[in-house]
């Protein structure tokens, strides 16, 4: 963490200036914090530095989420064969802030790992929701590019 960002995050106070330094934390971060999904080629933030940025700059208990819903679903894929996808939709909150907005996530269940899937579908939802909030939102403007 550079000591600009460290400096960032120590004067945020308000709701927006947090956002900035979350979004710097999570900059300064990259590439090594920056995955590329092998199926769909899309690049985003891995979801650990996304809570622990959040937790840095908001601190814990300062913000949140909600599991409103989760589902295993067997979908066509588009090679013909049947697959199982966890499905989740969360809600994230911020201390003070009445807006809640709510985000899907998806993630594949391979080798029968169920657990692995719902976990990967709830942060999927967790990094969407935040994105509300333009968290995170360089992935979102196609401008991370990993190690």
């Amino acid at each position: 963490m550079t000591e600009q960002t460290k400096q960032q995050i120590a004067d945020a106070k308000t709701i927006e200036e947090k956002i900035k330094a979350v979004n710097m934390l999570l900059q300064d971060g990259e590439p090594k914090n920056v995955s590329i999904d092998n199926y769909s080629g899309y690049s985003g933030y891995k979801p650990q530095y996304i809570i622990d940025a959040m937790n840095a700059v908001f601190k814990i208990g300062a913000w949140g989420f909600e599991e409103v819903s989760s589902e295993i679903v067997t979908h066509q894929t588009e090679k013909g064969t049947t697959s199982n996808l966890a499905l989740c939709q969360v809600k994230v909150w911020l201390k003070n802030v009445e807006f809640q907005p709510v985000g899907w996530g998806q993630s594949r269940v391979t080798k029968g790992d169920i657990g692995d899937a719902k976990k990967g579908a709830q942060t999927d939802a967790i990094k969407k929701a935040l994105s509300y909030f333009s968290i995170g939102n360089r992935a979102y403007h196609g401008l991370l590019k990993a190690a």
